[in-house]
């Protein structure tokens, strides 16, 4: 495929490469955002009385 660099790896390598990658990606990072956007939303819940 032309502008997809290829970089020879072991299977093992590569599976630990892609594990860190989408388990930060797609596990990890949505568990933060979720955090901040709690952290945002709290104050304001509590000077409207919510």
């Amino acid at each position: 495929m032309k502008g997809v660099k290829y970089r020879l790896m072991s299977s093992e390598k590569m599976l630990i490469r892609n594990m860190l990658v989408y388990e930060l990606g797609g596990v990890v990072t949505p568990f933060i955002g979720i955090k901040v956007i709690d952290l945002m939303i709290a104050p304001l819940l509590n000077v409207m009385g919510l």
